[in-house]
C-alpha cells in the first residue's frame, strides 16, 4: 500500500513507473492522486494505463481523476506534436 505522501514524493521525482503501479494500489485515493500526478508529468508512458484506468476502475472518483489525467496528458502531447511540426520525409 502507498501513502498519499509517497506519491507526492513520487510525482516530484517524476518516478512515472512508480505513479503506474500505484495505480493499482487498494486505496482509491491514492489511485486517483497518481493518476492525476500522471497526468501532471506528460509522460507518453502513462497514456495506456491512465486509459485503462479511466474505464476500468471500480472508484468513480478513481475513473474522473484518471479521465481529467488523461485529457490533460493527451493535451500536452498534442502540443509538443504541434510545435514540433510535421516529421520530415525520410532523406531517400
Amino acid at each position: 500500500m502507498t501513502a498519499l505522501e509517497d506519491i507526492d514524493a513520487m510525482r516530484d521525482a517524476r518516478d512515472v513507473a512508480g505513479l503506474i503501479r500505484a495505480l493499482d494500489d487498494a486505496d482509491e485515493f491514492v489511485r486517483a492522486q497518481a493518476a492525476l500526478s500522471l497526468g501532471t508529468i506528460a509522460d507518453p508512458e502513462a497514456r495506456e494505463p491512465l486509459d485503462r484506468m479511466r474505464r476500468e476502475d471500480p472508484s468513480v472518483s478513481a475513473r474522473e481523476a484518471a479521465a481529467t489525467a488523461y485529457k490533460w496528458l493527451v493535451g500536452r502531447l498534442e502540443e509538443v506534436e504541434a510545435v514540433r511540426g510535421p516529421k520530415p520525409p525520410p532523406p531517400w
